[in-house]
């Protein structure tokens, strides 16, 4: 009986010292995309990587996996809140607004890598973070879960080519020697 009591006091203990657990905050979330560029709930600027969500269940901060997310599933930075973002709900930087239109809304599968402690300091850290994971996953060439298939396609200059479109932008010519 007082293994149980010492147990219990433990485990509350734990979850009020460091907010709830993360698997709490895992698993089916609804996806939505923004493309509204500007300063982040957080006080960073958006820019790819960046999600809003209910800070009552993914604080500011916290570092995530998102899976079933098209080209966009990847690890992403909580830097963001919004008053329609409640409960179980996530809206996705896209800085474009055609591309979010595309997203539509989707159900997507969320891992909890970190959960953050709703302050400017957690999201910088943790931005820095998903950035260097995303820039050494491109870099070794090998996909891990970090980068999403916008970024693989940014570093082969794909998404800057105008697509089905080459009169617009020819070849340039070839070299004779």
């Amino acid at each position: 009986m007082i293994c149980f009591r010492v147990c219990t006091l433990a485990i509350l203990l734990t979850a009020a010292l460091f907010g709830r657990p993360p698997h709490a905050a895992n698993g089916r979330y609804l996806a939505t995309a923004y493309d509204q560029s500007g300063v982040t709930a957080s006080g960073l600027y958006t820019h790819r990587h960046v999600v809003a969500a209910d800070p009552n269940l993914l604080p500011i901060g916290s570092i995530i996996r998102i899976k079933h997310a098209g080209r966009y599933s990847g690890e992403y930075v909580v830097a963001d809140t919004g008053q329609k973002i409640v409960g179980r709900r996530l809206d996705i930087y896209i800085p474009n607004l055609a591309a979010c239109k595309k997203f539509g809304v989707r159900s997507v599968k969320v891992k909890v890598i970190r959960l953050g402690d709703n302050t400017h300091q957690a999201a910088t850290t943790a931005d820095r973070e998903v950035k260097q994971d995303v820039r050494q996953e491109l870099e070794r060439g090998v996909p891990a879960g970090a980068a999403t298939a916008d970024d693989y396609a940014r570093m082969s200059g794909a998404l800057d080519k105008p697509s089905n479109n080459f009169r617009s932008n020819p070849s340039p010519p070839l070299p004779f020697k």
